[in-house]
């Protein structure tokens, strides 16, 4: 097993340097630190921990989410001493284990649990980006030296003292963000892991390829040859980025210690939600619809949502057995009027396991991609009338505006014609 994979391991390959003194200071300095990367290793059975600390060092196991293989999602350090991996079909966990505790995946209290994680980090740094995993959030240092007085052992304490122990944090700090989760996954639970921009290179060269992250398998770079992140940072460039592409060119930057990637901190995005809590949970597709319509209505009641379509929407659900379900859906245009967004969610949540697996005690609506597309995207080869109606209407607007109408449609020609260009021609439509 690789050091990095185990929440107990300390890696020998690379120095380490604490945070809390002068030897910190004088082999970083903090004008190489741009990043600090916080590491959340197997965060959803932690949050699980947060809410059980009893549960703390005892085996646990992620299982599947409805509709899923029944498999093992994601195992603890004390599971996979007993044996367990991810994909073990979950019928052979208490045979292999018999103390190991099967946890149901719960979304909406992870992501509660790392929003205040994140909103507890932006009191250390204004600019803190949490990855899609949410296993990895990056801080921006840059502009912090006077702040924390040029003291990386008081960065270190700030950061720790927002996030709960039962987390596990590990820290790393580097010049840019791969070094710096790299060197998260490295340090040990104590203190931070600091890797001077200088000595990116040279700190990642022995560790296995498999960390970059790439497109394609690890097991592309091992049929090369390439074992390590130097063997690849050996290779011409040119020849990397001709037989990989942009991934390729970017993994060597990489390797070389060079990640110019920025903190991308979370805006301020305008988002509508609304919820409602029940007496008696909900567990039927006629019930959950009738709920979602009072979400809805309340959801366009919202001024915020004036004049304006939404792209996304996100159901969330606490359920009556202690879990919770969530499902972000995308719909296929901009929706800016109720009824059309009742139809578009009423047909997902009639979809085979479109439910949760419980009945509901909390229903949560929030809709998401707010945008100013109040319109509907036809067909191109429409010909019905109401559509022709509102094409003459786009056309005298477009014409009003520019002077002329720079707008067309397909019309059939040839429709015996096997040269497909024959068949249609574009014509302008009449203002």
């Amino acid at each position: 097993m690789l050091a990095h994979d185990s929440d107990n391991a300390q890696d020998t390959s690379a120095p380490a340097f604490g945070v809390g003194g002068a030897r910190a200071r004088r082999a970083s300095g903090w004008p190489d630190m741009r990043v600090a990367c916080v590491w959340l290793p197997r965060l959803p059975l932690r949050v699980e921990v947060l809410r059980r600390p009893a549960w703390d060092g005892r085996p646990l196991v992620l299982g599947p989410g409805p509709g899923e293989r029944r498999v093992v999602r994601l195992c603890s350090p004390e599971a996979e001493q007993a044996g367990i991996r991810p994909g073990l079909p979950l019928r052979e966990v208490l045979p292999v284990c018999p103390e190991a505790i099967i946890v149901d995946p719960d979304p909406v209290r992870v992501a509660a649990v790392l929003d205040r994680v994140v909103a507890a980090l932006e009191r250390v740094s204004p600019a803190v980006e949490a990855a899609e995993d949410g296993e990895r959030v990056f801080l921006d240092l840059r502009g912090l030296e006077a702040l924390y007085r040029g003291d990386l052992g008081a960065l270190a304490r700030a950061i720790r003292a927002a996030i709960p122990p039962l987390l596990r944090p590990r820290i790393g700090v580097s010049g840019g963000k791969f070094s710096a989760l790299v060197a998260a996954r490295m340090a040990p639970r104590s203190e931070a892991r600091v890797v001077p921009e200088g000595a990116a290179a040279e700190f990642l060269a022995p560790l296995p390829i498999g960390l970059l992250e790439m497109p394609f398998d690890s097991e592309v770079w091992h049929r090369l040859g390439l074992r390590t992140i130097g063997d690849l940072a050996r290779l011409p460039f040119a020849a990397v980025q001709a037989e990989f592409g942009r991934a390729g060119a970017r993994a060597w930057r990489l390797a070389h210690g060079r990640d110019d990637a920025p903190i991308v901190a979370r805006g301020a995005i305008p988002t509508v939600r609304a919820m409602l809590r029940f007496d008696d949970p909900l567990g039927s597709v006629d019930a959950v619809v009738v709920a979602l319509d009072r979400l809805l209505a309340r959801a366009f009641e919202d001024p915020e949502l004036a004049g304006r379509s939404a792209r996304r929407a996100r159901l969330r659900a606490l359920l009556a057995d202690g879990t919770s379900w969530e499902r972000v859906w995308t719909f296929k245009e901009a929706l800016a009027e109720r009824a059309a967004a009742r139809r578009a969610l009423k047909a997902k949540l009639e979809l085979p396991n479109g439910l949760p697996p419980a009945p509901i005690e909390e229903l949560s609506l929030e809709l998401l991609g707010l945008g100013g597309e109040v319109s509907r995207q036809d067909t191109l080869f429409a010909a019905r009338p109401e559509q022709r109606g509102r094409l003459a209407e786009a056309a005298r607007h477009l014409g009003a505006r520019y002077g002329c109408v720079p707008l067309y449609h397909a019309v059939e020609v040839e429709p015996w014609s096997r040269i497909p260009e024959r068949r249609w021609a574009l014509a302008t439509c009449d203002a």
